[in-house]
């Protein structure tokens, strides 16, 4: 054997070999949804191949000045809307979904997060919401923090984790489900 090279034996090589058909073959999260299953297929539906990845390359999904769909995939994503940004960092979402991330009213500080299907509202790691709060009085801001809206008690409880950035004029949180999320300080919706 020549200095410098690496021998790998042939049973490891076979085996690699073998544990990545198996796996190629298999019912892998990261497999696109058919047809079949009960949903409509990536062609179907229109969406590019980059979208199923969670690329979304092309810019896909609906959109509006206050509402924006996209699909997500294993490897993540980003969806802005009016001043709020979700982003979902690679290996959150056990499958690929469908993100819509909607702002009613564009001079209010409220977003409405959904995910489709509902099974898929359960992240292995946390999903970032960032808000810029640039509208925001400073000595509100310095107090601020994302809130979701409880509907079991009917009232709007902080995000553990929330925080700001004074130097970005941003309030951010972790969120490990979507809902109904505000930015507030003292008790009340702010900017």
């Amino acid at each position: 054997m020549k200095p410098g090279r690496t021998r790998f034996p042939k049973s490891f090589a076979l085996g690699l070999a073998v544990l990545l058909a198996v796996a190629g073959c298999s019912d892998l999260p990261t497999k696109p949804p058919t047809a079949i299953e009960g949903e409509l297929s990536a062609t179907a539906t229109g969406e590019a191949p980059a979208e199923i990845l969670g690329l979304d390359l092309l810019g896909g999904g609906a959109n509006s000045a206050t509402t924006r769909t996209v699909t997500v995939g294993l490897l993540g994503g980003t969806v802005s809307v009016g001043n709020f940004t979700v982003i979902i960092p690679p290996a959150a979402l056990t499958r690929t979904a469908t993100v819509t991330v909607s702002q009613p009213d564009l001079t209010r500080p409220v977003v409405n997060l959904s995910i489709s299907p509902a099974s898929a509202n359960r992240f292995l790691l946390p999903v970032l919401l960032v808000a810029d709060a640039k509208r925001m009085d400073r000595s509100l801001l310095s107090v601020a923090c994302i809130a979701y809206y409880n509907p079991e008690t009917a009232n709007w409880e902080p995000v553990a984790g929330s925080s700001i950035s004074l130097l970005n004029l941003t309030v951010s949180a972790p969120l490990f489900h979507f809902s109904t999320y505000r930015v507030q300080s003292g008790g009340k919706a702010g900017w």
